[in-house]
């Protein structure tokens, strides 16, 4: 039986991978494995934040589809008593729990599997057991104390440096950038891939495994080691075509939160020319976590008979637009990578398609030998060829009273993006001749591609049952 590795980061945005030579970035371990597999060019999160992208990417439905302990405005955070004030939201230990079944771990292990998970779960650390047989490394407590432990600063842990957090509250992570004292196999990536590695070296020889690597980078703070932190220099990053609001922004975007953040770190590309430098850097960090997994399958002489997916929750829109973080309809926040190699993987390399992380859950179960059942579209990515939606989805609810902004949903196909923004003007792009999303082109100037979408987003909310239906048909259907 064909054994399973996902390895999941997180905030890795699509253009930050060696192969796509888009911006200055080494990514060997990544694009080996997309040399002998595939990558989908334009991967989708199907909601552009932690908690939600990874109960979607575990059930195979979408956010507001799964059953979890949320704040009242929809996508939040449960925090823990003793947790530090103002630590960014959706790093928080055990901040939403999820509350579906475990259907996708439980037919792997009624199939022979064994199941085991390491690093960042982020869907409620008490729920955790009943979806994997071991796991560890899930509480950011536990590698605080293994600080501790080791005589370490606790700062090598960049949440526990106030420095990289905004004045602002709550205090998120900002583009401010700092080099880790820690050596860098001491971090907290290399910390958890040492976990997974053990986890892979003491599994049950009589079973086949699926095992998943949740890593926290190259989520920000930017508090890197070296050599990662001045691996590249910052002059070698290009001003982005829209660092800056495109013409017809929605008014929610001008009252975010996170146009304060951009405003904060500065309205000039100079003022972010380190940031994407050490973002880039980071990426190369966790490509070589990749590459310590991979090297670890050879060398137990299961390499060739493992599935390895290299995916991320969501992207990270690193100032363009005039935004930092995620959380947006934009394609920097969207897309991520999603590359795949091993039993039954076509060796497509770069294939200019469109998938969704809800995909995920059952191109799994068909490695697996089962069937996809009812999770996502049911689609095989490691077909190539696998039929297509007509369209793809995604959503986003405001994090609280703070955010700034409204609720959206859209819907994109190969070249059009709809997005419904609540309450605010909508947006439509053409994302062919317009890949930067600069211009704005709803109010009836394509209304014939209005047409299409916008049926096809209700359609969409009316069959998932989004409780935002109502909303959203009252304002596109006037």
């Amino acid at each position: 039986m064909t054994n399973i590795l996902l390895v999941l980061s997180d905030q890795h945005r699509a253009d930050y991978l060696g192969y796509r030579e888009a911006v200055p970035v080494s990514t060997p371990c990544i694009d080996a494995l997309a040399r002998r597999g595939v990558s989908w060019d334009r991967a989708l999160t199907p909601a552009p934040i932690c908690g939600p992208a990874r109960a979607a990417l575990f059930t195979g439905r979408h956010p507001h589809q799964v059953r979890g302990c949320l704040l009242p405005d929809g996508l939040g955070v449960r925090t823990e008593d003793d947790a530090p004030t103002g630590v960014e939201r959706d790093m928080m230990i055990n901040d939403s729990r999820i509350l579906e079944e475990p259907d996708l771990t439980r037919r792997l292990k009624q199939a022979g599997y064994h199941t085991a998970y390491a690093g960042k779960w982020h869907l409620g650390n008490d729920v955790l057991g009943e979806w994997f047989d071991e796991h560890s490394g899930e509480d950011n407590a536990q590698y605080v104390r293994w600080l501790e432990e080791q005589g370490l600063p606790i700062d090598g842990w960049p949440l526990k440096d106030p420095e990289v957090r905004s004045r602002r509250e709550p205090h998120m992570s900002i583009p401010h950038t700092k080099v880790n004292p820690l050596d860098a196999g001491q971090c907290n990536d290399p910390w958890i891939t040492d976990l997974a590695l053990d986890m892979i070296r003491r599994r049950p020889g009589d079973q086949p495994f699926f095992q998943v690597v949740g890593l926290n980078g190259p989520h920000p703070p930017f508090k890197v080691p070296e050599p990662y932190y001045s691996m590249y220099n910052p002059a070698d990053f290009d001003e982005p075509r829209n660092f800056r609001p495109g013409d017809g922004e929605p008014d929610s975007r001008k009252a975010s939160f996170y146009r304060r953040l951009w405003e904060d770190q500065g309205e000039s590309w100079e003022d972010w020319r380190q940031s994407a430098a050490v973002y880039a850097g980071f990426c190369t960090q966790i490509d070589r976590q990749l590459g310590r997994l991979v090297d670890a399958l050879e060398d137990e002489g299961v390499l060739d008979d493992t599935l390895v997916i290299y995916t991320s929750d969501h992207g990270e829109m690193l100032g363009q637009h005039g935004l930092w973080h995620k959380m947006q309809p934009y394609e920097m926040s969207l897309r991520v990578p999603l590359v795949m190699a091993g039993p039954g993987v076509d060796n497509a390399g770069i294939v200019d398609k469109t998938a969704a992380l809800t995909d995920i859950p059952s191109t799994i179960l068909h490695a697996a030998g089962l069937d996809g059942g009812d999770f996502g579209t049911g689609r095989d990515l490691r077909k190539t060829d696998s039929p297509a939606p007509d369209f793809w989805f995604a959503e986003q609810e405001p994090l609280g009273g703070f955010h700034g902004e409204t609720d959206w949903r859209l819907a994109v196909d190969e070249r059009w993006k709809f997005v419904w923004n609540r309450g605010d003007s909508p947006e439509l792009y053409d994302l062919e001749s317009d890949p930067d999303e600069l211009e704005n082109l709803a109010g009836g100037r394509y209304p014939e591609v209005e047409e299409r979408l916008i049926p096809a987003l209700l359609e969409w909310m009316e069959r998932t049952g989004d409780p935002l239906l109502g909303a959203a048909s009252e304002e596109l259907r006037g």
